[in-house]
């Protein structure tokens, strides 16, 4: 089973992780236009245009969000209690990708509305594997 997404957001400040990151989408079959924005305050203002097209009735729709954490200007943690806490935004799935492993940022990251936690191994392979997991999230 392939999902069909319009529309994934990555917000990803490291070019080579961004590249590998759509590179494997589109190797594992995911269907998807990705925007791509390079730091937090980028997320929320492009967020922002979203929901104000959803509410003038544009469809603006955003399949799900793959989220860094550790971004530049505004942390990936806010960026996802500003999803969660909009309620035209808050139902759109979110998977904090980062380098952590720490119980603490993970369940954090649960707290506050993840849906998955994938932490960017150092192996191309291990990487592959763990992007294949987001065909979970259709």
């Amino acid at each position: 089973m392939y999902i069909k997404k319009e529309k994934i957001m990555l917000v990803e400040d490291d070019p080579d992780h961004a590249m590998l990151i759509m590179d494997i989408l589109e190797m594992v079959d995911i269907d998807k236009e990705v925007v791509l924005l390079k730091d937090g305050q980028a997320a929320i203002d492009y967020l922002h245009k979203v929901d104000r097209q959803n509410n003038a009735g544009i469809s603006s729709h955003i399949d799900m969000i793959l989220l860094d954490l550790n971004l530049p200007k505004v942390h990936g943690m806010k960026v996802l209690k500003f999803i969660k806490s909009n309620l035209n935004l808050c139902l759109i799935p979110v998977v904090i990708m980062s380098t952590s492993d720490d119980s603490k940022t993970i369940e954090d990251s649960y707290k506050n509305g993840a849906c998955g936690f994938i932490t960017k191994p150092l192996a191309y392979e291990d990487f592959v594997q763990k992007i294949k997991i987001l065909k979970q999230y259709n």
